[in-house]
């Protein structure tokens, strides 16, 4: 008798850890995301620099063209918990000619984002031509419609949102309740689980996850927001002085299209 219910004790706690172990995959709170972030930098260049461009600069940006790549991929990373996330750039080897035209382009920062999810405040790690700047400001309240078109991504059921973010930029999210948390790339957020697909038409970018690690002791590094020559700003200062700084070599609805992609 007294083995059978040693016996019974050891099946219930062996249970009790499964469901537990079951309950946290479903609903997982916290872990890591690797994102593709995919510049499609033909299309960037094209309908964003040559055809927007004055007669002195269109054809320098025309000569270039059958130089840039078709696309150009970056790695990117979220980490995440139930208060909040962390997206940062991954190192990549691209080559020197990549490298160049994404920072004459201005089409990536290295950026560093942080969301708190309670809060709703905001913090952002630029490097904006070699100059550091921390937006600090509050996370962005994108108006979102949901719809009732799915699509599995890394593994993941996941449902798609239309949303407007405040400077009119419309972006296309795939989100699984799986991970109830409402972050995701960027600082696209506001949706009832964790954004693992999510497209910018108009800024010719998208961002995939290839990979979800749960994990209930994630570590979110927060010391870049600590560097004492960094210039903090709000998104609204940010783009006053970096509008100003371009204008003087872009036309203005070049330098808007660099500015919302720089405050995504």
């Amino acid at each position: 008798m007294m083995k059978l219910k040693k016996y019974l004790l050891l099946f219930f706690l062996s249970l009790g850890i499964h469901v537990a172990q079951a309950q946290y995959t479903m609903f997982a709170k916290s872990g890591t995301v690797t994102y593709d972030k995919t510049m499609y930098m033909k299309n960037i260049v094209s309908k964003q620099f040559i055809d927007k461009a004055d007669d002195r600069s269109r054809g320098q940006f025309q000569s270039m063209l059958p130089k840039i790549p078709q696309q150009v991929v970056l790695k990117k990373t979220l980490k995440f918990n139930d208060t909040e996330t962390l997206f940062e750039p991954q190192k990549v080897d691209l080559d020197q000619m990549t490298q160049q035209l994404i920072m004459m382009f201005a089409l990536d920062f290295d950026a560093v984002t942080l969301s708190n999810l309670k809060t709703k405040d905001y913090k952002r790690y630029n490097d904006l031509m070699g100059e550091k700047v921390i937006i600090q400001d509050t996370i962005k309240k994108v108006k979102w419609r949901i719809t009732d078109e799915y699509r599995e991504i890394a593994g993941y059921s996941c449902r798609r949102a239309n949303g407007i973010t405040p400077d009119s930029v419309y972006v296309v999210a795939y989100y699984s309740t799986e991970m109830p948390v409402s972050g995701g790339p960027e600082s696209i957020s506001g949706l009832p689980g964790l954004i693992l697909g999510l497209v910018v038409p108009s800024q010719h970018v998208s961002y995939f996850a290839s990979k979800v690690e749960l994990s209930s002791d994630v570590v979110l590094d927060k010391k870049v927001f600590d560097a004492k020559k960094a210039k903090v700003m709000s998104r609204e200062q940010m783009v006053s002085q970096f509008s100003s700084t371009l204008k003087d070599w872009l036309n203005k609805e070049t330098v808007d299209y660099i500015m919302k992609l720089g405050t995504l």
